[in-house]
């Protein structure tokens, strides 16, 4: 009997243990993201790339690399397309994004143009929601010639 009282005091005693022990969890803050090649764009959108900002509160320098395509097996978005994707942003930081399109058959990311300058860095920011829908429109610049963002939107919901 003195046995079987050891035992269940003991058997307690490790379950209390084991219990009070803390789960530490590893698991990334993301954001759901309706992203959008806008009915006006003049271009099928075949590459979007990422790279992290920080926080959405500041305009700082990137010190993270551009990120793999993350339009997945040969997926494009022709103007007016749009995919969903689940991306590892974290809750008030924000990422920026920059494309690649199908000019005339050929894969072009507009970066790598001669002259390519951009007046925009555009953003895909986890900020008042965990759903974003982020909107782009990519045309040929009349006065340079190159193919170039004229718009972009970035909004906390996702719109239908």
């Amino acid at each position: 009997m003195k046995n079987k009282f050891i035992a269940v005091v003991l058997l307690f005693t490790f379950s209390v243990f084991l219990g009070c022990e803390k789960e530490e969890t590893t698991e990334k803050e993301t954001l759901y993201v309706k992203f959008i090649n806008s009915s006006a764009s003049e271009y099928t959108i075949y590459s979007i790339q990422l790279r992290a900002r920080g926080s959405a509160a500041n305009h700082t320098t990137p010190t993270e690399n551009w990120g793999a395509n993350i339009l997945q097996n040969g997926k494009t978005l022709a103007p007016g397309a749009h995919e969903f994707f689940t991306l590892e942003i974290p809750n008030l930081e924000w990422s920026e994004y920059r494309v690649g399109v199908i000019d005339n058959g050929n894969n072009l990311m507009l970066h790598e143009q001669v002259g390519f300058s951009s007046n925009y860095e555009c953003p895909i920011t986890h900020w008042g929601s965990d759903e974003r829908t982020v909107e782009v429109t990519v045309k040929k610049d009349i006065f340079t010639g190159l193919i170039n963002y004229s718009g972009y939107s970035d909004f906390a919901g996702i719109e239908n």
